[in-house]
């Protein structure tokens, strides 16, 4: 995975945050009944990664790591500064979510889900080569995530707790098998009680 080496300017930063806050608009806009865009959680969630993301291109990497932390204490989101996600991001509930690698246009991430590199590749800290690429409108559902030098497709949506380690082509729905039962458990009789 590369990084784009041109320099990073402050109107592709807003240019992004328009786009996110236009889609937060159209999503959430009857949950909001009336209320501000700029105070949802995954607003702010957005604009702290936008603000750590602009930091680390431009080469600060102490205030990107700033605007990380404040935005893992404030919203529960871990995005790391590197993450280059497209215009259009949405972050439904940001608690429990776990970013890194690139990913295109109108990425929708819900509450505990995420995308990253395989446990113990610590070349994989900043922008390394085993993060997942992911391409436009892609959605991934609660307790899913995308692990390892994946590459999803355009127009993709993982299924709630479903792990992707693997490919995905364009146009795939993914779902996790039902449950199914292993053993049953039998309730022990409950002691009777004497007096």
């Amino acid at each position: 995975m590369t990084v784009d080496p041109t320099p990073w300017t402050w109107a592709q930063t807003r240019e992004r945050l328009r786009a996110d806050r236009e889609r937060l608009r159209q999503v959430a806009e009857p949950a909001l009944q009336g209320g501000s865009v700029y105070l949802q959680p995954a607003f702010i969630c957005v604009l702290l990664h936008r603000l750590s993301h602009h930091c680390h291109r431009r080469g600060h990497r102490r205030l990107a790591r700033l605007w990380w932390h404040l935005n893992t204490f404030a919203t529960g989101a871990d995005i790391s500064a590197p993450a280059d996600l497209g215009p259009g991001l949405l972050i439904q509930h940001p608690m429990g979510v776990s970013i890194a690698g690139r990913a295109g246009r109108n990425l929708t991430v819900m509450a505990c889900s995420g995308l990253g590199s395989e446990l113990g590749r610590r070349e994989d800290v900043g922008a390394g080569p085993g993060l997942p690429l992911l391409g436009d409108d892609v959605w991934i559902e609660p307790h899913s995530g995308v692990m390892g030098p994946v590459r999803v497709g355009h127009r993709v949506r993982i299924g709630a707790g479903m792990p992707v380690a693997q490919d995905v082509a364009d146009d795939t729905e993914l779902q996790s098998p039902p449950p199914r039962i292993v053993a049953r458990v039998m309730a022990a009789p409950s002691p009777t009680l004497t007096p």
